[in-house]
């Protein structure tokens, strides 16, 4: 008992004699006390916060090494080692340095973004415009694509293939695209992948139909144009992986001047195709974007961009395990451009400069003989404008200038004398635009643009006015002329368009080819009744002269001898209803059309001229990182020209490991338009799930995402020849993969 008694008394009189710990933490740069900083004995779990006075006290301290550490939000953590002594007071006084912290991001939104809710631009400039946030939550999309997330009753795309953007019944070629303002060409990829613009690199992409941009009033449906993303402060990548496409984007800033952004993007082939079938495409494509900014003294910006694609297809469709000649296209685009603006409180002054080009080639194996076609554009520009604004009032006015070359030749392995246009332009444009409040409710625009080319001028004019009944609805009606000075010679009712969607360009001035016209009228209402709901409905009817027309005189995908011309006819009335709310988000559109297409002894319906057009989706979000995603496309009154020749045909899925298209189609004596295709209806659904990570101060995002498509298993025909039926894709994963931010 005495041995215990003496044992307690010796931990006692130990205890009674521990050391304390005491001092002050300091800014280093300042001197200042830090009150809060944490003091902590990591090796005790000990730890105290500082006073006021940025004083800390850690009493009982036993003797002997111990490790020491202090963090301060804002500044770098500290760590030491200390030797306690047995007793008394230990004085040790720290200083830390500062040390930015950057935060997880954190987005709070009182609704969800969505295709139709989010544009904020209240000037008419553009028909439909979203930024990218709304496109991920589109609920048609198994992955974000920024052409596809414009469609809606009025635009309308082919489906399950990038056969191009229809703008009120007007063909691909009669369409521009312009990325930060610089032209770009044919910017479709194919087989599973259909936008060639990385969506994200892309900030916002917007549509420019009723009333043109000024300055780019060359394209009788309109402009669709993306704007790429700003650098941010910080080096930041997000990317995709899946079984459809990989892509990266990184983005960041050198010493807060200098801003960079580039994004690739590649296909990726999915799971290994059958080997012995010839049916099945092969190739790959892929598209770069890479930007400069410099902030100062004024913005500059240096923009590349190319698309490039490589498709084979077999050119017999069931020779199972026979080497056969196969059919290949191949096309691409390049573009290079600078901008620089100014900005001096109501004037802002903007100058685009650039080149851009588009080559296309096939080998095909033709009616008589094997064809070789060879297609390329080059454009030099340069466009000035100035933008001044008074009040309400905002007034444009400009001059741009173009040089255009053109060359189209196709040969024939038969030995027959080869045929070719090529077409050389310059065009010098002065334009403007001025819009102006006549009312408290009534605001006026006008605009006009004189282009000379081959010796004649001609003038495009343009109005709109706007009438605002209160916050809720505002009902316009706009008028505008167009002229295009340059024309695809690709046949848009090929079946072939599938898998070949660029246009093939020749210009205006040479033999045969016509400078286009078109007059289009648009009547929109506009409904708002609350935040988070919007109801829009139009008519619309557009009349076009001076078509270049392949489609009545070539059974090919191209074509390969004389032109037609001829005019084209479109009317339609569409709807749109978008719903947010914190949770759920919805849309729906609905768009009735007739559209036709006249020449010399034939008129037609072309094969992008749906009667009716529907789209219904919605997203939801069961959790904070979990949604839930539900879409159904549906067209009626389609039309399509019989093939002839050996076809096979199936959409990109992974139930077959693949896309497929077997065969080399043509028609030969059918009528165009003559066949009515079965409704088309298709009802797919996709999850996406992530995750948050922290890795130093950066917060990382990881997502795996996946869609089902034609859940229904419906029959989805895509044309006929006379011994088969065309289909599209069945009940199949469509994608599934993987994407990240940090």
């Amino acid at each position: 008992m005495s041995l215990v008694l003496e044992a307690l008394g010796f931990l006692l009189t130990a205890q009674s004699v521990q050391a304390t710990l005491t001092g002050t933490v300091t800014a280093e740069a300042t001197g200042e006390p830090l009150p809060g900083a944490v003091v902590a004995l990591a090796d005790l779990d000990r730890r105290a916060a500082t006073d006021a006075a940025g004083r800390y006290v850690i009493h009982d301290v036993p003797a002997g090494p111990q490790h020491i550490s202090v963090r301060f939000i804002g500044y770098t953590q500290r760590a030491l080692h200390a030797l306690v002594p047995s007793s008394g007071q230990l004085e040790i006084n720290l200083s830390l340095r500062v040390e930015p912290v950057h935060l997880q991001t954190i987005v709070v939104h009182h609704r969800l973004p969505m295709v139709g809710l989010d544009d904020d631009d209240d000037s008419g400039r553009f028909d439909k415009s979203s930024a990218i946030a709304a496109v991920r939550n589109h609920p048609l999309l198994s992955e974000p694509d920024v052409l596809r997330a414009m469609e809606s009753g009025s635009i309308s795309l082919h489906p399950e293939s990038p056969s191009g953007v229809h703008i009120r019944g007007g063909s691909t070629d009669q369409l521009a695209y312009l990325l930060d303002g610089v032209p770009i060409f044919s910017p479709y990829h194919a087989a599973g992948v259909f936008s060639a613009l990385n969506p994200d690199a892309i900030s916002r992409i917007s549509v420019s139909s009723s009333v043109p941009l000024p300055g780019y009033a060359d394209a009788l449906s309109g402009t669709i144009l993306a704007e790429s993303r700003s650098p941010g402060a910080r080096m930041s990548t997000q990317g995709s992986l899946s079984t459809s496409q990989a892509r990266l984007t990184l983005d960041g800033s050198v010493s807060g001047v200098l801003g960079y952004l580039l994004s690739l993007r590649s296909r990726m082939p999915g799971l290994p195709v059958g080997e012995n079938d010839p049916s099945y495409l092969h190739g790959e494509n892929a598209d770069v974007l890479a930007k400069l900014t410099l902030s100062r003294p004024a913005r500059l910006k240096l923009l590349v961009y190319h698309s490039g694609n490589e498709i084979e297809a077999a050119e017999e469709a069931n020779a199972v395990g026979v080497a056969v000649p196969r059919n290949s296209f191949e096309w691409g685009s390049r573009s290079v451009g600078g901008e620089w603006n100014y900005k001096n409180g109501a004037t802002a002054i903007r100058v685009h400069a650039w080149s851009a080009s588009s080559e296309a080639s096939a080998r095909w194996r033709g009616v008589a003989a094997r064809e070789r076609l060879n297609s390329s554009r080059r454009d030099l520009g340069i466009l000035g404008n100035a933008e001044l604004e008074h009040g309400r009032s905002r007034t444009i006015l400009g001059a741009r200038i173009d040089r255009s070359r053109t060359d189209y030749v196709v040969r024939s392995d038969s030995g027959s004398f080869p045929w070719g246009l090529d077409a050389h332009a310059v065009l010098a444009t002065v334009f403007g635009q001025h819009l102006r409040p006549i009312a408290s409710r009534l605001t006026l625009t006008l605009g006009a643009s004189l282009t000379s080319a081959e010796s004649r001028a001609r003038l495009d004019p343009t109005a709109r006015l706007e009438w605002r009944l209160g916050q809720t609805i505002s009902i316009s009606g706009s008028f505008a002329r167009v002229h295009q000075f340059t024309q695809s010679l690709r046949n848009p009712e090929s079946v072939v368009r599938n898998i070949f969607p660029p246009d093939l360009y020749i210009g205006a001035g040479a033999a045969g080819v016509p400078v286009a016209r078109g007059d289009q009228a648009v009547f929109t209402v506009d409904y708002r009744p609350a935040g988070g709901v919007r109801l829009m409905a139009e008519a619309y009817t557009r009349n076009a002269v001076g078509l270049l027309l392949a489609a009545p005189s070539a059974p090919d995908p191209f074509a390969t001898h004389a032109l037609t011309t001829g005019s084209g006819k479109s009317r339609g009335i569409s709807a749109e209803a978008t719903v947010s709310t914190a949770r759920i988000g919805a849309m729906a559109s609905y768009g009735i059309q007739h559209v036709s297409v006249s020449a010399p002894g034939t008129g037609y319906i072309p094969a992008h001229g749906n009667t009716h057009q529907v789209q219904a989706g919605v997203i939801g979000f069961p959790t904070a990182t979990l949604s839930l995603r539900a879409g159904a496309t549906a067209a009626l009154g389609r039309r399509s020209t019989p093939a002839t020749g050996d076809l096979e045909w199936e959409a990109c899925n992974l139930l077959d490991r693949g896309c497929e298209f077997g065969g080399s189609p043509y028609y030969d004596g059918a009528l165009l338009g003559s066949t009515r295709l079965p409704h088309y209806l298709r009802i797919d659904i996709g999850f996406r799930k992530h995750w948050h990570f922290s890795a130093g101060s950066r917060d990382v995002m990881v997502a795996l995402f996946g869609t089902v498509t034609n859940v229904l298993n419906r029959k989805n025909v895509l044309g006929y020849t006379p011994n088969a039926t065309i289909e599209m894709v069945p009940r199949a994963p469509l994608v599934l993969g993987l994407d990240w931010r940090f």
